[in-house]
C-alpha cells in the first residue's frame, strides 16, 4: 500500500517536473499567451459568479414580489367569495322561503304565493348582482311545482354537486360545472342539519374572478384551480376548462398550502409559486425563467461579447508585441552565437532605449571589450598567469571581508564594544598579513598566523563551537608559500561541515615529506559525498565553497601540476584536505 502511495506521489512529482520543464522550454511568445490565458480564467469565473448571484437574487425578489401578488389576489378572491357566501346567507336564513319550500301543496292552492315570493326575491337578487347568472333551489318536495328556473327537483342537480353540498351540511361549496360558470352550492338545513329541505345553487359568471387576475398577466401566467387541478379561470384563455396538471406535471409539488419550486416543462425551465384559498382552491403563478432573467441574460450576453472582443484584441496585441520583442531578441541571439563561435566582429543595430535596446548596446560594448582583452592577452602572454592569480585572489578577499563585516555589524547590535573591538583587531591583523603590501608570497609562519587570526574572529562569532588543534613543525616556518591557501578550507569547515550544536573539531597540521611540505586540515564534520568532492574541483562556486578550485589552480600555476590539493571525505565522519608544495626559500 505504501509502495503504491509513494509511486503515485512520485508520478505526480514527475508530472509537475515535466510540466515545469515544458513551460520553461516554451517560446517567449507562447509563455506570454499562456500567462494571459491563465489570468483570464478568474475573469470569466467572476462573470459566471455574478450571473448566478444575480439570478439567485432576482429569483428571491421575484418570489417576494409574487408572494405579495398572490396574497393580494387571494384576499380579493376571498372577499369576493365571502360576498357570495353572505348573499347565500340571506336565502339560507330566510324563514319565509323555508316555509314555502317545506309546505305540502297537494290540497292547497296557495303555492302561487310561494312562486310570487320566490320570483320576487330571486329576481331582485339577480338584478342587483349582474355577474350572477342564475339562482336555483333544488328540492325533494314534489308537491311544489317546478318552474325549471328558480325551483327544480333534486334529481336534476348533478350528483357531484349534491353530494358535496350535503356533506358540508350547511357550509358553502364552490365548483365549476359549466363553461364560464362558477357554481356556489349550499344545503338548506337551517334548523335541522340532518334533514335539509333543499339545495341552493347560485351560478356565478367566471368573469367575477377573472377580473381579479386579468391585470396580473405581465410576463407571467395566473391560474385559479380547484382541488382536482381543473382550471377555474386563468389569464391564459387556452387553459380555461382544462386540467393544469395535464399541461404542467406539478401535482406532487402542490401538496402543501403554499410554496415555490422550479420545474422543467417541455424543455423550458419555469418558476412556480402558489397559495391555497380557504375553500380548497389554489392560486398558481408561473413565470418562464427566460422571461424572468431576460434583462440579466441580455446584460450578461453584452458582457460576454465585450469580453470576447477584449479577449481577441488582447490576444492580438500580445501576439504583435511578443513578435516585435522576440524578433529583436532573435537578432541579438544571432550576434551572440557569432561571438560564441569566436567571431567578435559584430555590430547590432540600435534597438531603442528599452531593456532589449540597452542589452544590445551593452552587448556591443562587451564584444568590443572582449576582443580588446583577447588581443591584450595574446600580446602580454607572460602577464597572463599573474593576472589570473590576482583575479583568483580577488575572488576570495572581498567574499570573506563581506561575511566578516556582516558578523561585526550583527554582533555590534547585540553585545556592544568589547567583542567588536576584538573582532576588528583580529580582522586588522588578518588583512595586514593577507594583503602583504600586494605580494602574494609569504612565510609559512605568516600563513599560520593568518589562519589563527581568522579562527579568532570565527570563535567570537560561533561561541565555543570551534575546537582547534594544531600539529605544526616549526622548523618549516622559514619556508615560503603563496598566501591564503589554508584559510578557504578552514572557512569551508566552519560554514559547511558543522552538523549540530556540539560544534566541530579542526586539526591543522604542517609536516615535511622529503623535499615537499604538506599541509592538512582535518575535521569531524558532516563530510561530503564523492560526487560533491569531484564537483568541487570542476567549478569555483559549489557546495564546498569557492576556495577549493581556486587554491588548487593557484598552487598548480605557481609550483606545477605535480602539486596542489587532494580531498578525502566520508559523510558523517569528516573530511581531510591535503595541500602539497615544494620547499622553497624564494
Amino acid at each position: 500500500m505504501n509502495i503504491e502511495k509513494n509511486y503515485s506521489n512520485l508520478s505526480f512529482i514527475q508530472l509537475l517536473g515535466r510540466l515545469s520543464n515544458g513551460i520553461k522550454n516554451l517560446r517567449l511568445r507562447s509563455k506570454f499567451i499562456l500567462i494571459f490565458l491563465i489570468s483570464i480564467v478568474p475573469f470569466f469565473g467572476l462573470i459566471y459568479y455574478s450571473y448566478t448571484t444575480t439570478r439567485d437574487q432576482i429569483t428571491e425578489q421575484t418570489y417576494a414580489s409574487l408572494s405579495g401578488t398572490l396574497n393580494q389576489i387571494n384576499n380579493n378572491i376571498e372577499n369576493r367569495l365571502d360576498y357570495y357566501h353572505q348573499l347565500s346567507n340571506i336565502l339560507y336564513m330566510d324563514s319565509q322561503l323555508r316555509n314555502f319550500l317545506s309546505n305540502n301543496y297537494e290540497k292547497a292552492f296557495y303555492y302561487l304565493d310561494a312562486f310570487e315570493y320566490i320570483n320576487r326575491t330571486f329576481s331582485s337578487m339577480l338584478a342587483r348582482n349582474t355577474n350572477v347568472k342564475g339562482i336555483t333551489v333544488y328540492t325533494n318536495n314534489k308537491t311544489l311545482y317546478s318552474d325549471g328556473e328558480y325551483i327544480r327537483y333534486m334529481e336534476e342537480l348533478p350528483e357531484e354537486v349534491k353530494n358535496l353540498a350535503l356533506q358540508e351540511t350547511g357550509d358553502t361549496i364552490y365548483t365549476r360545472t359549466e363553461a364560464n360558470t362558477i357554481t356556489l352550492a349550499r344545503s338548506l338545513s337551517y334548523f335541522s342539519l340532518m334533514h335539509p329541505y333543499g339545495v341552493l345553487v347560485i351560478q356565478i359568471h367566471d368573469v367575477e374572478l377573472f377580473s381579479l387576475i386579468e391585470k396580473e398577466n405581465m410576463n407571467k401566467s395566473v391560474y385559479i384551480i380547484d382541488e382536482k387541478g381543473d382550471v377555474v379561470t386563468s389569464v391564459d384563455q387556452d387553459m380555461k376548462y382544462s386540467r393544469l396538471y395535464d399541461t404542467f406535471p406539478i401535482e406532487e409539488e402542490l401538496q402543501s398550502n403554499f410554496g415555490k419550486f422550479d420545474k422543467m416543462v417541455n424543455g423550458e425551465e419555469r418558476f412556480f409559486t402558489y397559495k391555497q384559498l380557504s375553500n380548497g382552491w389554489k392560486t398558481v403563478i408561473t413565470v418562464p425563467y427566460h422571461e424572468l432573467l431576460e434583462n440579466t441574460n441580455r446584460a450578461t450576453t453584452r458582457i460576454i461579447w465585450i469580453s470576447a472582443i477584449a479577449f481577441i484584441a488582447s490576444m492580438l496585441l500580445i501576439y504583435l508585441t511578443t513578435k516585435v520583442i522576440t524578433k529583436r531578441i532573435e537578432r541579438l541571439l544571432s550576434q551572440i552565437r557569432k561571438v560564441e563561435r569566436g567571431d567578435f566582429q559584430v555590430s547590432v543595430k540600435p534597438m531603442g532605449h528599452d531593456e532589449i535596446g540597452q542589452l544590445s548596446f551593452a552587448f556591443n560594448k562587451m564584444a568590443s571589450k572582449i576582443e580588446n582583452l583577447i588581443e591584450d592577452v595574446y600580446v602580454k602572454e607572460i602577464s597572463m598567469k599573474e593576472a589570473e592569480l590576482n583575479t583568483l585572489q580577488a575572488q576570495i578577499n572581498p567574499h570573506f571581508l563581506y561575511n566578516t563585516l556582516a558578523s561585526i555589524s550583527s554582533l555590534a547590535l547585540k553585545e556592544g564594544g568589547t567583542q567588536v573591538y576584538k573582532m576588528v583587531s583580529y580582522l586588522a591583523k588578518y588583512y595586514r598579513v593577507s594583503l602583504n603590501k600586494g605580494k602574494r608570497i609569504i612565510l609559512i609562519h605568516q600563513e599560520i598566523e593568518l589562519v589563527k587570526n581568522y579562527i579568532s574572529i570565527q570563535e567570537i562569532r560561533f561561541r565555543g563551537m570551534l575546537h582547534m588543534h594544531y600539529d605544526l613543525d616549526e622548523q618549516l616556518f622559514k619556508y615560503k608559500t603563496i598566501k591564503l591557501i589554508l584559510q578557504p578550507f578552514i572557512e569551508n569547515c566552519i560554514h559547511h561541515a558543522i552538523c549540530d550544536e556540539s560544534g566541530i573539531n579542526i586539526i591543522v597540521k604542517v609536516y615535511s615529506d622529503g623535499n615537499d611540505i604538506v599541509f592538512q586540515i582535518i575535521d569531524d564534520g558532516a563530510g561530503m559525498s564523492s560526487r560533491h568532492v569531484e564537483e568541487a574541483f570542476q567549478k569555483a562556486n559549489n557546495l564546498s565553497g569557492y576556495g577549493i578550485k581556486n587554491v588548487n589552480d593557484r598552487l598548480q600555476l605557481t609550483y606545477g601540476e605535480r602539486y596542489g590539493v587532494s580531498i578525502f571525505s566520508r559523510i558523517g565522519i569528516g573530511t581531510t584536505v591535503t595541500l602539497r608544495i615544494p620547499k622553497s626559500h624564494c
